[in-house]
């Protein structure tokens, strides 16, 4: 897999908006009026009606393909069906605020992404593409897309990724240590990409839209972390993987942790032992996820 690594103030200054919003007991680090402007745009899916996570998900898939508030707040208001007026210049104004606010807080994000993503990519040389190489052989070698992009965001939770299944592009916080040495960056990495090519038809045509991202995160969880035990860079069992899950964030249908890792390893034994396509074992998954 080809990556080009990049820094982007646009996607930078949303993905902290969205710690902020999501996490905010987590992300210590911000002033109280980057706190503020992130909260005026989490508002804005129940204001406009759309689901809070389809808002956010098109919002920083779409960040780094446009530089102006305006530009992005009109293709997001396509994405999302919207059409007044109104909606967008909201939109577009809270969307600049943030990242107002952001260049604020950090006005040598660009600078310091550059230093930091030296080090990740030289892990990364180091580990990935064994990792992914193995990752292709315990799943399906066409899993895997040929490029992505990798875009360098500010850490604000000491540890966060997030892949875009619309795009072949993933962001991740750059660490200049791992976030817990048991569970190197560079399997969170491998996690992301693994994740990219899963809204294709082929994988996703029998999962409701909705459960995609979770299903995609939870099915790879498995997959990544047995990489990375023949790597020996970790170990995979259901503690290693409610770790995993509690550390990247992983998002598990309100299952809690420890609960979810039995249910993906018993999950993961079933399909090594029969082997079956992959977007059969995804829906089989996405059964036992909601028994």
């Amino acid at each position: 897999m080809e990556l080009q690594w990049l820094p982007n103030t646009n996607l930078s200054s949303l993905h902290t908006a969205w710690c902020l919003s999501h996490f905010p007991q987590a992300a210590t680090a911000c002033e109280d009026a980057l706190r503020e402007s992130a909260a005026g745009l989490d508002a804005l899916p129940g204001s406009f009606s759309v689901p809070r996570d389809r808002f956010w998900e098109q919002l920083l898939a779409l960040a780094p393909s446009v530089d102006f508030s305006g530009d992005l707040a009109q293709r997001l208001m396509v994405r999302l069906g919207l059409r007044a007026e109104s909606q967008r210049s909201r939109l577009a104004a809270a969307v600049q605020d943030c990242r107002r606010h952001f260049e604020h807080s950090f006005p040598r994000y660009q600078a310091e992404a550059r230093l930091r993503t030296g080090p990740m990519q030289q892990m990364w040389q180091a580990q990935g593409p064994g990792l992914l190489r193995i990752l292709g052989r315990l799943s399906e070698p066409e899993l895997l897309v040929e490029q992505a992009q990798v875009v360098v965001v500010q850490p604000i939770l000491g540890g966060m990724g997030f892949a875009h299944l619309s795009t072949n592009r993933v962001h991740i916080e750059g660490l200049l240590t791992h976030a817990d040495p048991q569970l190197p960056e560079t399997l969170r990495l491998a996690w992301l990409l693994g994740q990219l090519d899963l809204e294709r038809p082929v994988y996703s045509e029998l999962i409701h839209a909705s459960r995609l991202r979770c299903l995609a995160g939870l099915a790879l969880l498995p997959a990544v972390l047995q990489a990375g035990q023949e790597l020996d860079l970790c170990l995979v069992s259901p503690a290693s993987m409610a770790q995993a899950i509690a550390l990247w964030r992983v998002d598990t249908l309100q299952h809690p942790p420890l609960a979810a890792a039995h249910i993906v390893h018993s999950w993961w034994e079933t399909y090594q032992h029969s082997r079956p396509q992959w977007r059969i074992a995804l829906t089989g998954l996405d059964r036992l996820l909601l028994a």
